[in-house]
């Protein structure tokens, strides 16, 4: 999708700072929309955001932390009406069943699943502030559809965002605000930089290789832009084909 598409828009992308969320940072900024990125370093999230351009701000983020949010939606809010939410902050590790301790696993669903619904009620409420509706796109994973060993925290805090979107789409869409969901297949990023593509592509993917991370920022791109603006409540999945087996 190229232009302008996205001129005058406001966006906000909780971890933008690298991975799946600075590229979907640089596919909305690239259509025109003002971006403020959020994540944890300071030095990578400064470093982000110059390298998408002037259109770009930090804010340092702990998306799990209530008392965090009201300077992102400040910064947001000096650039404009809030018109599109990615909550895209999210944690990865594997863990099996029997190893799995309270604290591992408190701290991913904080990352996860609380601060996936932080993003989508700060959003709800800048959106319904200026009552012009916009779009807030959730970063799910097919691992919230499927599993596999060792994945039981965060397959569990994937699906769950999938029923937040869902369930937010039903209550917001009267006011204009569309709620989806992109889920990524195994995508070239942080967290997965340990797997062998292809020994793992060829037995498990209908495309044969792994998603660029690019890829996933054009579905992104995609649901917030008025293309998708008779979409609400759907799953976007950008896999390969992996989950059609």
């Amino acid at each position: 999708m190229a232009g302008q598409e996205l001129a005058g828009k406001v966006a906000i992308v909780t971890g933008g700072t690298r991975g799946l969320g600075l590229s979907c940072a640089r596919k909305l900024a690239g259509a025109g929309a003002q971006i403020v990125v959020t994540g944890l370093d300071k030095a990578r999230g400064e470093a982000a955001a110059q390298s998408i351009g002037p259109s770009a701000r930090f804010v340092q983020q702990d998306v799990s932390k209530s008392a965090d949010w009201p300077a992102v939606m400040r910064a947001a809010a000096e650039m404009g009406p809030l018109n599109i939410m990615v909550a895209n902050a999210g944690i990865s590790n594997f863990v099996p069943i029997e190893l799995m301790d309270l604290d591992t696993f408190r701290a991913l669903m904080e990352t996860n699943l609380k601060g996936a619904f932080l993003s989508l009620q700060n959003a709800t409420e800048a959106m319904r502030n200026h009552g012009e509706g916009g779009s807030i796109i959730m970063m799910s994973s097919v691992m919230g559809r499927m599993s596999a060993p060792a994945n039981t925290h965060y397959s569990g805090s994937k699906a769950g965002i999938r029923l937040l979107m869902k369930a937010a789409a039903l209550e917001l869409g009267a006011e204009k605000i569309r709620v989806n969901a992109v889920l990524p297949g195994i995508t070239h990023s942080d967290m997965t930089a340990g797997f062998d593509e292809a020994e793992t592509a060829p037995a498990l993917i209908p495309m044969k290789r792994f998603g660029a991370a690019d890829e996933i920022g054009d579905a992104v791109l995609f649901a917030a832009s008025d293309r998708s603006r008779f979409m609400t409540g759907t799953e976007m999945i950008v896999d390969g084909g992996l989950v059609a087996r």
